[in-house]
């Protein structure tokens, strides 16, 4: 994912990419729209440009901590991210997944470069390329997840949150 493509409007495209071949990307993965004229910030994403929405993640105003949810298509709230108001130096993030999983967030969303987990499990892992000539980010995310999309929307949420 590059950077600095969440901004103001701006629709975009995760692509599968190489290390091997230093960050050449592949073919689209997912496609993801940002609707900003509405009362709260709204990501969609899907799974062909003009295909159903897979997932919805929406900032929640009004709230003492910072809080995005995260919906299915029907509406039906699969999981939370939260800012915890712990540390002064970097913050802290926790995502409540259906079902009572808590997944944690360890590193610096800021730099790109951060891992989240469910228990002892690496779900998504996101670094940055130093040798790349374009400013871009990986995200690594576990063969064995059952759901990449959620990862994904989870990975936009928390770069969002970070931006504010």
């Amino acid at each position: 994912m590059r950077e600095k493509l969440l901004t103001l409007g701006k629709d975009f495209e995760i692509k599968e990419a190489s290390h091997r071949r230093g960050g050449r990307t592949g073919e689209t993965k997912f496609y993801v729209d940002n609707k900003v004229l509405r009362l709260r910030e709204t990501f969609n994403i899907r799974n062909s440009k003009h295909g159903e929405v897979l997932y919805q993640v929406q900032e929640r105003k009004m709230r003492v901590r910072d809080t995005m949810k995260i919906e299915d298509r029907s509406g039906k709230e699969i999981a939370k991210i939260k800012k915890r108001m712990v540390g002064v130096v970097r913050d802290n993030y926790v995502i409540k997944v259906c079902c009572d999983r808590d997944w944690q967030v360890y590193g610096s969303i800021l730099d790109h470069n951060y891992t989240v987990k469910e228990g002892s499990k690496t779900i998504v892992k996101v670094h940055k390329n130093r040798l790349t000539i374009k400013d871009a980010y990986f995200i690594d995310i576990d063969e064995d997840c059952d759901d990449k999309a959620l990862a994904m929307m989870i990975v936009i949420g928390l770069d969002d949150m970070a931006d504010e």
